[in-house]
């Protein structure tokens, strides 16, 4: 007759009888403990309760800055009068302080608190975002202002009437003079058009000079 592998290897069999051993132990503790509770010379082990909710803080947000919706951008030309050194710095606060109260509107919405805590990676993320934004527009902006100077540069015809020596004048700008009509080449006051005067190049032959002339 075969033998059980148990009954073939004796460490086996020695093991595995201190392993019942020591779950017999195991056992007889738990049965004295429960009959000393049920007796009362032992005190039941009660489950701790749950601790309470925690108490998050709340949104700081400025509910008229929310209500009164996007700031506009000024409708101030840069370096004007009307340009007082504050208007667009106090505008660009204005936005900031819109769009905070709407980003912490938009996760109040959803449940969040602001102590919660944010995955590191996130956060950096979402700067990384911000960083990329701001480098790609300053760059578009700077492209335009250098196509909008190029273009404010450029000659624009434009009459002046008749020249005065006290007045400056543009490139592009058109005068009469004895008669005939000049074109500004050089911006300047006090110029006299004609007799070989530099910055004013002749446009229209007064009549009496002209070829056509009776």
């Amino acid at each position: 007759m075969r033998l059980h592998a148990l009954d073939q290897n004796a460490d086996l069999q020695k093991r595995l009888g201190t392993e019942i051993g020591t779950i017999g132990g195991l056992i007889d503790q738990l049965r004295d403990k429960r009959f000393k509770i049920e007796i009362g010379e032992a005190e039941a082990v009660v489950a701790p309760k749950p601790s309470a909710a925690k108490q998050h803080r709340q949104w700081d947000i400025d509910e008229k800055v929310l209500k009164a919706g996007i700031p506009e951008y000024p409708d101030v030309i840069r370096g004007s009068e009307a340009d007082t050194g504050q208007v667009f710095s106090d505008a660009l606060d204005a936005t900031l302080e819109f769009y905070k109260a709407a980003a912490f509107e938009h996760f109040r919405k959803h449940g969040c608190h602001p102590d919660e805590p944010v995955q590191l990676e996130h956060a950096a993320l979402h700067a990384a975002e911000i960083h990329a934004i701001i480098h790609w527009f300053s760059g578009r902006c700077k492209a335009l202002e250098t196509r909008v100077a190029d273009l404010e540069e450029r000659p624009t015809v434009e009459y002046r009437g008749v020249w005065k020596s006290d007045e400056k004048y543009k490139r592009g700008h058109l005068v009469t003079h004895s008669g005939s009509v000049w074109h500004c080449e050089l911006a300047g006051s006090g110029i006299v058009p004609g007799n070989g005067a530099t910055g004013w190049r002749l446009a229209v032959k007064r009549g009496e000079n002209g070829k056509d002339a009776r």
